[in-house]
């Protein structure tokens, strides 16, 4: 008779395998018959049921601290006023090469200070102790700055939009978690609507996400990209990319009907520096063409077009000394909003952007609100210590303040994002660790605060998320409705205080 002992711990080993693979598949309808999933590690999991987790919940939502120009076209440098003369001869369309000639260097004593610690909401010692928001209520921005007056600032710009005399102009400096406009799409659709403008804002020359984006139709060839993620020694600003062609590179950018006020946009300026005498070939609406010519400068450079565009296409000759940065697709006045994300970045890597390069941006592109998303690529589950991360954030924000001086700053915490624990998903420890960290990380460096995830949280939280199409399966990321929720909370939030 064959003995067949030899194959029990096989066996037994791949049951108990079977076993313990099936406490991690999302099998909902074990839930709702009511009978209890599969965890054969349950009693090693007691602190992470949703029970050990409210308190943590609650002390979450009191706020806990923890060019040369071509002959007929007007040309201005960035020390002269903004106004723009037309192109001669043409009624319609203002042309416009804009060089920056200079810039006033800024020495230390002229930069705003690099710390301010301890600073709250104006006429507060502690923080807000308001507990978590039930679902349709307002989740408010907390304003650490000194005296509360940021948000103030900020909510006066927004009351006085067309006197302005500029776009008034939003930054999401991000992670993966906006990408490809996500959440930034609807919020900017929310802030036009309101506040007039129109374009998408922003848009980088080559992007890995331009096949699925659907706020611009974005084409390019041959240009070779470097990102800040992964060169340490390159002249990077806000934007976190630089890009340089070669004699056939081409960008193209079309208006989009994906969202309200994008299908066409008043002004199109690209963002260059050029050491060469390069040649830059416009081409708008596919009919008419333009030709600057750059001087040799290593300063930042400026193209602008002006009129009723819906596609333009920018060809480079002559590239020896040419490295260009993206293109601005915005109306003249009313609300810009850009994205600038970056896969993979945790916020560290944008304590090396280049300072003075960044302040000739600011000049050409004055910006009133930076809002940081980062912090989800940090977190993990049951990690809640996240001091090295807030040192290394805070000489973030502070660089940034350097960078962008008087510019109003949003830090927006990470969402929810749910772990299965015996047999339900509940949120990470190491979520609400990252949201008291990143709160104490606006305190600290005086700026603004604003929880997603007591914004999530509100509406129910990632497992409602995931339930209603808001959210993938991974539990992480937001879908596109899920980022239309979002952005609809922090415009009433933002909104709020010019009500």
């Amino acid at each position: 008779m064959k003995n067949y002992l030899r194959y029990a711990f096989g066996l037994v080993l791949l049951v108990v395998l079977l076993i313990f693979g099936l406490g991690y598949l999302p099998l909902p309808w074990v839930e709702e018959a009511g009978l209890k999933p599969v965890d054969i590690l349950a009693d090693l999991n007691q602190g992470n049921t949703p029970e050990a987790l409210d308190a943590l919940d609650a002390e979450i939502g009191a706020g806990i601290p923890v060019a040369d120009s071509t002959e007929g076209y007007a040309v201005r440098s960035v020390t002269e006023p903004d106004t723009l003369a037309s192109a001669a001869g043409d009624s319609t369309r203002s042309v416009s090469t804009i060089i920056v000639e200079s810039f006033l260097p800024q020495t230390e004593d002229t930069l705003p200070p690099t710390d301010s610690v301890g600073f709250q909401t104006a006429g507060s010692d502690t923080l807000p102790t308001s507990p978590l928001p039930s679902n349709g209520t307002l989740v408010p921005i907390r304003d650490y700055s000194p005296g509360g007056t940021m948000l103030r600032a900020f909510a006066l710009k927004l009351s006085n939009v067309p006197g302005l005399r500029r776009p008034l102009r939003i930054g999401f400096m991000g992670d993966s978690f906006i990408e490809g406009d996500l959440m930034t799409c609807d919020f900017r659709e929310l802030m036009q609507n309101k506040y007039g403008g129109g374009g998408v804002g922003f848009v980088p020359i080559t992007s890995q996400v331009a096949g699925f984006r659907q706020t611009v139709r974005h084409k390019f060839n041959q240009w070779k990209q470097s990102s800040i993620v992964n060169n340490k020694s390159g002249a990077f600003t806000i934007s976190a990319f630089h890009f340089t062609p070669s004699e056939n590179s081409y960008v193209e950018y079309k208006g989009s009907s994906n969202r309200k006020h994008l299908d066409h946009f008043g002004r199109a300026r690209l963002l260059f520096v050029s050491e060469g005498r390069s040649v830059i070939r416009a081409t708008v609406n596919g009919e008419e063409e333009f030709l600057f010519n750059t001087e040799p400068k290593s300063v930042l450079q400026e193209v602008q077009l002006d009129g009723d565009i819906r596609s333009i296409r920018y060809q480079i000759s002559d590239v020896e000394g040419f490295r260009a940065y993206g293109v601005y697709l915005e109306n003249p006045t009313g609300v810009s909003v850009d994205n600038f994300s970056v896969r993979g970045n945790p916020g560290t890597a944008m304590g090396r952007i280049n300072p003075e390069l960044s302040r000739q941006f600011g000049k050409l592109s004055p910006y009133d609100l930076i809002v940081l998303q980062y912090g989800l690529n940090v977190v993990q589950s049951q990690v809640t210590n996240y001091s090295t991360y807030h040192k290394q954030m805070t000489a973030v924000v502070n660089h940034i303040k350097r960078c962008f001086p008087g510019v109003a700053i949003l830090i927006m915490s990470v969402g929810d994002r749910a772990t299965r624990s015996n047999g339900v998903f509940v949120t990470m420890p190491g979520i609400r660790a990252m949201v008291q960290t990143q709160e104490q990380l606006a305190r600290d460096c005086g700026v603004m605060f604003w929880s997603t995830y007591e914004a999530m949280r509100a509406q129910g939280g990632m497992s409602t998320f995931v339930k209603n199409g808001w959210a993938a399966k991974d539990y992480t990321h937001i879908s596109a409705r899920g980022g239309r929720k979002i952005a609809t909370a922090l415009f009433e939030a933002i909104t709020a205080p010019v009500q």
